[in-house]
């Protein structure tokens, strides 16, 4: 596992401008996300605010099967999305859509933050560290590793193609397969933490 780490470390240590740039287009969807709720109409901004106050106070009223469904939900949202993001790395048209599938998840999360302060102000904060920010930390740090070396992968396939060079499918696939399982794991821990512990916090708190 620890050597498995360092290869992964080196490989990108290689790319840190890839890595820089995935952080900042992921930047920039967080700010356009942010400041996109000011630009809403005043009816759109009511329909917003409204649907936050919902999902609230939905919470506080979430039974038991509820929130299977809400870690169905999340673990499907999660797994889509990694497991798109994985198989576009292994393609030469990936690069592209996996930085705009990179801005529109820091979109959302900016849109959302964005809109509990719109709706509670300063003691939204609570209610942004509490229920946004601790899966969405772990989610958004294997995100952009993923999404690093999965462009990283598809620039090395591209090349190789171009230049007609033989590459050892093999090794490089279990190392990237390896990130896949990751993913998967920490997709299970993320939306069992949306669904059980999260709206446990939330009632002892609120």
């Amino acid at each position: 596992m620890k050597e498995m780490y360092n290869n992964y470390k080196r490989e990108l240590s290689k790319k840190n401008n890839l890595i820089i740039l995935v952080l900042i287009v992921f930047l920039i969807g967080l700010i356009f996300g942010s400041i996109y709720i000011t630009i809403l109409s005043n009816d759109q901004k009511t329909l917003v605010l409204k649907q936050v106050t919902s999902f609230f106070n939905g919470i506080e009223k979430t039974s038991f099967s509820n929130k299977i469904d809400i870690f169905k939900n999340s673990l499907y949202s999660n797994l889509l999305y990694i497991t798109i993001m994985w198989l576009l790395g292994i393609s030469v048209i990936g690069i592209p859509i996996i930085f705009i599938m990179v801005f529109f998840k820091s979109f959302i999360l900016g849109f959302s933050i964005s809109s509990i302060f719109a709706k509670y102000g300063i003691k939204g904060l609570i209610k942004v560290l509490l229920y946004l920010i601790p899966a969405n930390i772990v989610m958004i740090i294997f995100i952009i590793f993923l999404s690093s070396y999965s462009i990283l992968i598809s620039t090395k396939i591209f090349t190789t193609s171009f230049k007609k060079q033989t590459i050892n499918f093999k090794t490089f696939m279990g190392k990237y397969f390896f990130i896949l399982i990751l993913g998967i794991l920490f997709s299970i821990l993320c939306s069992l933490y949306d669904a059980f512990i999260n709206p446990f916090f939330y009632k002892i708190i609120y």
